[in-house]
């Protein structure tokens, strides 16, 4: 096999990801707009939410703000409705998980 027989053949992974990047680029623009209108306008919401103190819920909420920019550009987006309600649990199960380790902290015995 030549050398650039090889090099070909090598960079075929390279150009399958390249390939699927601009898809995923493209399709995520036609749902979501463009990505400097859609990045700006999160960043817009993720500022009303920086001044939470709690790191992890804090988080939770920066990642509804991303879901909330995609649906004001396509509001009947189903996965970004039920994204949003997803990151809502995930700060019930935090704040569950919390009071769970809170309760067993309490109950170790500790040596004297």
């Amino acid at each position: 096999m030549s050398r650039l027989a090889k090099a070909l053949k090598a960079s075929r992974h390279a150009l399958d990801f390249d390939d699927g990047i601009k898809r995923v680029t493209i399709d995520r623009g036609d749902i979501y707009g463009h990505p400097l209108t859609n990045f700006e306008r999160i960043a817009h919401l993720k500022a009303g939410v920086a001044g939470c103190p709690d790191k992890a819920i804090r988080h939770a909420l920066e990642m509804i703000c991303v879901n909330m920019s995609r649906l004001v550009q396509t509001p009947d987006h189903d996965d970004s409705i039920l994204d949003i309600a997803g990151y809502a649990r995930t700060m019930a199960m935090i704040l569950d998980e919390r009071e769970k380790r809170d309760v067993s902290e309490e109950t170790k015995i500790t040596p004297r």
